[in-house]
């Protein structure tokens, strides 16, 4: 019993209902009017709320669909456990023979956060936040203050970074900040190993990711802290739970943007929560901060859209804009190394064991995300180039990796390759490579499925519909994963390649580029990065949702401030871009109201 006791409280400290804003459903009911109302609680959207707060004046609403965060979703190394369940949406791409083939719905898993945190509840809490020439780019198609050196103050505001502070660092880190920025001191002997054998490739061992150079290999700054997950629910709500101008309601789905009649000009929200529909006012600006998938997907529902496509929904026009398009991501595609281990590594007795030693102590195997946290970034054409085009994660897996976490299963992929998979596996520690393409040529786009919301809309990834990205693919599959096993570090470590022989590419010789080409449409993966849907751009593009301030075009009261402005995906995760859009943003509206800029 007192083991139980123990147990339960460790639980309980960890992910306890006491740590996040309760649920003020009964305060809104009683006055539904807002200053600002900012729809969902993600990456940017708590950021948007926290700092919108810090002016006692104002009276703001955050609104999230999922609610709080679970033990699932705050243990690091279980992250992969977050797919497909009660805090995910689950959703997936429309069938492509170009890709995702070796799916049962032919259609690649897109997992997105729904619980407060968003996202960055449920990702893989890799810090980084993209390169310079991702933001001048931006800056350059007429995007005023979005250059690298403009938005660097945002991404140095939220951090609280456990790095050594020197004259290096204090130019891009913060130490005092809301979000906790994990440099770990010591690496995994597998880390050292892909860090090793990048280096015989010719790579640069950097020390800081998002210091002065992203290219390189090194081992990436994680959202954590103390064995923690440290999501934006944990860095941004969290400390303002009892904030009194400040009000969260959850398990409550934003349905629609309302309008004063005959207008454009937005008056509130419409929320459906406990079975029932609930209008709720704002005085000043309503933010969407629901993701680059359900931000475009409440404002086609609200009538802001392709003109075209509403009217064959049947919805009201209200603006014309080119909501869903653009829609980019990043594609990656796994690499295969195996080296013989033994097949009880994960037998039930050792996840047991793994699981109550973390709960009761907070050490074990499952306090981060090790050894999985060595990233890299090319350039397929320049070597010398300080702008990527591809980014390598590396995942090492112990045998019998379905024990504990079925991570084929997981993705929905056919019973083929889940097989293939699990038979590779079953006693080999198994070295996976992410080939991941950082600047896609192709765009896909998001369409309603219907004007029911609860019903997911049509995510068209569109994947290598440019063919010169499955060129840059296979291009960094021979230049550095598939020269891997070359390496002295790989032999010594006794891993050699392997692949999963799907039917399909059986037919082709696997040194081919007709076999890379086979296996990347069979074996698509998506890393979980949708961008672009709300796009943002200056006064006269057409293709632009949202001006440089974040406001939407032709109609008034209304901001998108989340990943769905992104011009054009960064390269790199895009957790920290969307904290960092999430702090810019905030600073807009508070120029905006309070008729002075914030110091940062």
């Amino acid at each position: 019993m007192s083991t139980l006791q123990t147990f339960f409280a460790a639980q309980c400290a960890l992910v306890g209902d006491h740590l996040w804003p309760a649920d003020a459903i009964n305060s809104v009911l009683e006055d539904p009017n807002y200053d600002f109302i900012v729809v969902g609680g993600g990456s940017a959207g708590a950021t948007v709320a926290n700092r919108l707060s810090e002016v006692p004046e104002w009276k703001v609403l955050l609104v999230e669909a999922g609610g709080n965060p679970t033990l699932n979703t705050e243990i690091p190394h279980l992250f992969y456990n977050n797919m497909r369940s009660p805090q995910d949406w689950a959703y997936k791409t429309q069938p492509d023979e170009a890709a995702c083939r070796s799916y049962k719905a032919k259609g690649c898993a897109w997992p997105r956060g729904k619980a407060l945190g968003g996202s960055s509840s449920i990702n893989f809490m890799f810090y980084v936040r993209g390169n310079r020439h991702d933001f001048d780019e931006w800056a350059a198609d007429g995007n005023y203050g979005w250059s690298y050196d403009e938005v660097l103050p945002y991404f140095i505001k939220s951090e609280k970074f456990t790095g050594i502070y020197n004259d290096q660092n204090k130019k891009y880190h913060n130490w005092e900040g809301n979000l906790n920025v994990a440099v770990d001191k010591q690496s995994h002997d597998f880390e050292h190993m892909i860090i090793n054998a990048a280096v015989e490739l010719g790579l640069k061992n950097s020390s800081d990711i998002n210091g002065e150079s992203q290219m390189g290999v090194m081992t990436s700054q994680t959202t954590t802290k103390d064995g923690t997950r440290f999501s934006t629910a944990r860095a941004f709500l969290s400390p303002i739970k009892d904030r009194k101008n400040f009000h969260v309601i959850k398990h409550a789905q934003a349905t629609k943007v309302l309008f004063v009649p005959g207008t454009n000009i937005v008056s509130g929200v419409l929320v459906h929560k406990d079975g029932k529909d609930i209008a709720i006012n704002v005085r000043k600006e309503l933010i969407l901060s629901a993701g680059a998938l359900n931000s475009p997907h409440i404002m086609m529902l609200s009538g802001i859209g392709p003109r075209r496509h509403l009217e064959e929904m049947k919805i009201e026009v209200k603006a014309d804009l080119p909501v869903g398009e653009n829609l980019q991501d990043h594609l990656f595609v796994p690499t295969f190394y195996t080296k013989p281990g033994d097949k009880n590594y994960y037998s039930i007795n050792n996840i047991v064991s793994a699981f109550t030693e973390y709960i009761l102590n907070g050490t074990g195997p499952l306090v981060n995300t090790s050894p999985h946290r060595v990233i890299s970034f090319i350039n397929t054409t320049d070597p010398t180039s300080t702008a990527s085009d591809m980014q390598f994660h590396y995942f090492v897996l112990p045998p019998g990796i379905s024990n504990m976490l079925d991570i084929f299963h997981k993705h929905g992929l056919n019973d083929e390759a889940y097989t293939k998979f699990q038979e590779m596996n079953k006693e080999h520690y198994t070295l996976v490579i992410f080939n991941t393409l950082l600047k896609p040529k192709s765009a896909g786009k998001i369409l309603l499925a219907s004007k029911n919301p609860f019903e997911a809309p049509l995510f068209f990834a569109d994947y290598y519909k440019d063919p010169e990205d499955m060129e840059i693919v296979i291009k960094s599959m021979k230049q550095h994963s598939l020269r891997l096993g070359e390496t002295q570090a790989l032999k010594k470590a006794g891993f050699k390649p392997a692949y999963l022989d799907i039917d399909a590419c059986k037919k082709f010789d696997k040194n081919s580029d007709d076999y890379l080409d086979c296996i990347s449409r069979e074996l698509t993966f998506s890393l979980y990065h949708p961008t672009s849907t709300a796009k943002m751009g200056p006064d006269g593009d057409p293709t632009s949702v949202v001006d440089p301030e974040l406001r939407v075009r032709k109609v008034k009261g209304l901001r998108v401030i989340d990943a769905s402005i992104m011009p054009s995906v960064v390269r790199g995760n895009t957790n920290a871009p969307s904290i960092m859009i999430g702090e810019k943003g905030a600073d807009m509206i508070k120029k905006t109201w309070l008729k002075q800029h914030t110091e940062l």
